[in-house]
C-alpha cells in the first residue's frame, strides 16, 4: 500500500490537532512538519499572547514575526494581555544607544490583528483600539468619561471586566449607548464610578460585585435602578455586611423585577446570620433563587434557627440554599 494511500483527509488531521490544543510541544513540532499542520497548529499555539513590560526583547521578537511578509500568525491571534503597555521601558538599540520607549512602541504590529476578541490592558487609551473585541478586561484604570469613550468605540463589546479600578464620580452628561456589554464584573473597585457605568452599560444581564463595602452601596443601588427589568443575575460579594446594608438589599433589588438568581458571597458565618436576621424580610423581586457563599467552613446550614431556609423566604415564592465555595 503506497503512502498516498495511507493519507488522511485534512479534516481528520485538524481533528487530531485539535485534540492537542494544550500540548504546545507537540504543536510545535507539528508546524514544522507538515505545511497543511501549519495553520491549525498556529491557531492554537498563539492563540493567547501576554506581553510585560518586564521582558522588552520578547516583545521586539513577537513585533519582527508580524511584521515578516511571509507571517500568517496575526490572524491566530484571539487573546491578548498588555499590562502596563504605556509604561516607559528603556531599551537599546542595535547602535548601543540606550533610549525610552513603551511595551506597545516595540510591538506596533499589534495594531493588525484582524480577530481579537478578548483584551486585557490597564490603559483606558489603548482598550478601544481593536474594533474587534468582544471581552475587555481593564486593571487598574481610572474609570470615568473614558469607560464610556471605550465603550462606544467597541460595537461588539459583550464582557466587561474592571479589576483594581479607581473612579470618577458621575454628576451629569454623556449619552447612553445602545448596546454595551451584557456582563460586567467589578473585582476589588471603588463603585463611584457606576453613573458611567449607567450610560456605558444600560443592558447588563449579568452583574458581578467584589468586596462590597457600605460606603458605596448607594452608588451600586442608582445602577440597579438603571438596569431594572434587564438584570437577571446578580452576584455580589461583601466585605463586611452592615445590618443597616442586609435591611435595605431588598429595597435596593426592588427595581429588578426579572431577576432570576442573586449569589451572595459572605466570609463569615456572622454576616450571614446578619443577612438573615435583617435582610430576609422582603419584599424581594418575585420566583428569585437566592444562594448564599461561604467562603469559609460553618457550622450555619445546621443551625436550629435556620434549619429551613425555604421557610423564611415562603412568601416571596424564593428558593434558597447555602453552598460552600469550594464546592
Amino acid at each position: 500500500m503506497s503512502l498516498s494511500q495511507l493519507a488522511l483527509p485534512p479534516e481528520l488531521w485538524d481533528a487530531i490537532l485539535d485534540h492537542l490544543h494544550h500540548d504546545r510541544a507537540t504543536l510545535r513540532a507539528a508546524a514544522l512538519v507538515c505545511r497543511t499542520w501549519v495553520p491549525t497548529s498556529r491557531f492554537y499555539l498563539f492563540e493567547d499572547i501576554s506581553l510585560s513590560p518586564k521582558y522588552p526583547a520578547r516583545a521586539a521578537y513577537l513585533n519582527a514575526l508580524l511584521m515578516s511578509p511571509h507571517s500568517t500568525i496575526a490572524p491566530a491571534v484571539r487573546k491578548l494581555a498588555l499590562p502596563g503597555a504605556l509604561t516607559p521601558i528603556q531599551v537599546c538599540t542595535p547602535s548601543g544607544v540606550r533610549q525610552f520607549t513603551s511595551l506597545i512602541g516595540l510591538v506596533p504590529s499589534l495594531a493588525y490583528l484582524p480577530r481579537l476578541v478578548e483584551l486585557e490592558v490597564s490603559d483606558l487609551a489603548l482598550a478601544g483600539a481593536w474594533k474587534t473585541v468582544e471581552r475587555l478586561t481593564l486593571t487598574g484604570v481610572c474609570a470615568g468619561p473614558g469607560l464610556l469613550r471605550v465603550v462606544q468605540a467597541l460595537p461588539r463589546l459583550t464582557q466587561l471586566t474592571l479589576e483594581c479600578v479607581t473612579a470618577i464620580v458621575y454628576h451629569g452628561g454623556g449619552r447612553a449607548v445602545e448596546s454595551g456589554p451584557r456582563t460586567v464584573a467589578i473585582c476589588g473597585s471603588s463603585l463611584a464610578f457606576l453613573g458611567w457605568a449607567a450610560l456605558a452599560a444600560p443592558h447588563v444581564v449579568t452583574l458581578s460585585v467584589d468586596t462590597l463595602v457600605s460606603a458605596e452601596l448607594h452608588f451600586l443601588a442608582e445602577y440597579l435602578c438603571v438596569l431594572g427589568a434587564t438584570l437577571q443575575h446578580l452576584d455580589l460579594t461583601f466585605f463586611d455586611l452592615d445590618p443597616l446594608d442586609a435591611f435595605a438589599l431588598p429595597t435596593i433589588l426592588e427595581p429588578c423585577i426579572s431577576l432570576e438568581m442573586l449569589r451572595l458571597h459572605f466570609n463569615s458565618e456572622h454576616d450571614i446570620r446578619r443577612f438573615f436576621a435583617f435582610g430576609c424580610q422582603g419584599p424581594w423581586p418575585p420566583a428569585m433563587r437566592i444562594e448564599i457563599v461561604v467562603d469559609h467552613p460553618t457550622e450555619f446550614e445546621f443551625d436550629s434557627d435556620c434549619e429551613n431556609l425555604d421557610e423564611l423566604f415562603h412568601d416571596s415564592n424564593i428558593d434558597v440554599c447555602v453552598v460552600h465555595s469550594s464546592a
